[in-house]
């Protein structure tokens, strides 16, 4: 079991400190698959400046994010099955399908992390540290817009496959959906996401000066992640952008080793340690439909 220290005198939630125990579990495995197969990883966004500002965790956070080259993010892809072996699974639109998202996620086996807004669609969803793809960023705008637009448009179009549409309250997308489950059912699931992705992977981060990744989509230099220095996190040692001060300031500004408490990056996260999110979910669809029709009603009641 992984050891949390003390958070500078704030208080920490205990249930906090259960997840993390999980996330830092998760966190050194992904590392240590990246480092027997050479491939380069980095800890990003909250996770670096956590790393750099508290040596670990930020004390209200909820959060791991490690980025990669798309070239070595799409090796990683490739070893799920060899190298993530229960109680791990690595999730992407290839190894579970109707999974829609831009980036894998890590999810640990026999936990919970739902977002109740996701409560309907037949993916796991076990407690999961983010992993983003780096690609670079073309200095041509009209094929950087361009290429954009394919890749949200394709994985809205998958994502509305298995939207609810009565408890989603998205009735609109009715057709879509109609649509997306035809097409899925001709062409597959993974054939259409692979669309997605190949319209940003035209884009070589080798080939450009600037890149991008995330959502929403971070823009800074190339050359910052040139070399990898390791950081405390925790009781781990994790990779980060030997730059990662000129990082830091590209993100969050020239005070980011101010502490600012803010909402927690997925805040409506229902989560569960010890239970699998399978017998969790009933439960969340339950309460989710009854916020709906409480909104309803109160929507209707003003009028």
């Amino acid at each position: 079991m992984h050891k949390i220290r003390e958070k500078q005198g704030y208080e920490l939630d205990p249930a906090l400190q259960e997840l993390w125990q999980v996330q830092l579990d998760l966190l050194e495995k992904l590392i240590d698959v990246c480092q027997r197969h050479g491939l380069r990883c980095w800890v990003d966004s909250g996770t670096l400046l956590g790393a750099v500002r508290h040596k670990g965790f930020i004390p209200w956070d909820n959060d791991v994010d490690v980025a990669m080259p798309r070239d070595d993010y799409d090796q990683l892809i490739k070893m799920a099955d060899e190298e993530f072996s229960h109680p791990f699974f690595l999730q992407s639109a290839y190894t579970d399908t109707d999974y829609y998202r831009s980036h894998a996620q890590l999810r640990m086996n026999g936990t919970t992390a739902i977002r109740p807004s996701d409560c309907f669609q037949p993916f796991h969803q076990g407690i999961f540290l983010d992993i983003f793809p780096i690609d670079g960023l073309s200095p041509d705008k009209a094929a950087m817009d361009k290429a954009l637009k394919t890749n949200r448009r394709i994985l809205r179009f998958l994502k509305a496959k298995n939207t609810n549409i009565i408890y989603s309250g998205r009735l609109t997308l009715v057709f879509r959906k109609m649509k997306a489950r035809r097409t899925v059912a001709k062409r597959g699931w993974a054939a259409i996401y692979a669309e997605a992705e190949d319209a940003l992977r035209q884009f070589k981060m080798s080939d450009c000066e600037y890149v991008s990744y995330g959502v929403p989509r971070f823009v800074c230099k190339k050359d910052i992640f040139d070399q990898t220095v390791w950081l405390d996190y925790e009781d781990l040692k994790v990779p980060a952008p030997a730059r990662w001060d000129e990082y830091l300031r590209t993100m969050y500004g020239d005070d980011y080793m101010t502490p600012i408490k803010s909402p927690y990056m997925h805040g409506s996260l229902v989560i569960d340690t010890h239970r699998d999110y399978r017998e969790v979910l009933p439960e969340v669809q339950r309460n989710y439909r009854q916020s709906l029709w409480k909104r309803l009603i109160h929507k209707f009641s003003k009028r």
